[in-house]
């Protein structure tokens, strides 16, 4: 694995003792110190995507690009490339990133662009976004009675039907969720944070598009 490190280095014309000083911290930093002799086929894929982070830091640069960085990782290596793609950005490095986790778009990402389709959906702050977009409370709704729908279709709640679950977004908290509460206290529902992945499937559709 280091010497996988140093080739890439000297790509970038970097002196055999600098480049070998900074394998050795990337791969403290990125937590495979004790695999720095092991080939490469050997790895686990988390390992790899650890292995890739730190190749791409060996030239020091100042933008990094990242194409979903994390899938496919169990959580721990996932919440690892979080802590160290956060570290970088406190030291300056600009980080492109693309990536289909909306949890993880909200997490490291000062500013994003939403797409579908290959079009621009919404840009802005993932916090601003989710507050003008959705707002701060979902409420979900399923196996809803006839009085239940009519009382959400009359409501002026706002909301969306997807097959047999209802969605109502509430700009404050704890409006909408009174109102069910106080009126239907028996319906099954669940109350939780607004994410962006509200926002990307409110704008978007629920629906899987083809081709």
């Amino acid at each position: 694995m280091r010497k996988n490190l140093l080739v890439y280095a000297r790509y970038f014309d970097i002196p055999a003792a600098v480049a070998r000083k900074r394998a050795d911290e990337l791969l403290d930093w990125v937590q495979l110190t004790e695999k720095a002799g092991a080939d490469l086929h050997a790895l686990s894929g988390g390992m790899k995507r650890r292995l890739v982070l730190a190749r791409a830091l060996i030239n020091e640069p100042k933008v990094l690009v990242l194409d979903e960085p994390t899938t496919g990782l169990d959580p721990q290596a996932r919440h690892l490339i979080w802590q160290r793609v956060r570290q970088l950005q406190q030291r300056g490095v600009t980080v492109l990133l693309t990536t289909h986790y909306m949890e993880e778009a909200t997490q490291l990402c000062n500013r994003v662009i939403l797409m579908h389709g290959g079009k621009i959906l919404l840009e802005g702050a993932p916090a601003s976004l989710i507050e003008s977009e959705v707002g701060r409370e979902v409420v979900e709704l399923w196996n809803c009675s006839e009085a239940v729908r009519s009382f959400v279709a009359a409501s002026g709640f706002r909301h969306e039907v997807v097959e047999e679950r209802i969605y109502l977004y509430d700009r404050e908290s704890g409006t909408i969720r009174s109102e069910i509460e106080r009126r239907f206290p028996d319906q099954e529902r669940l109350i939780r944070h607004a994410t962006l992945e509200d926002v990307f499937l409110h704008r978007a559709g629920r629906s899987l598009s083809e081709g």
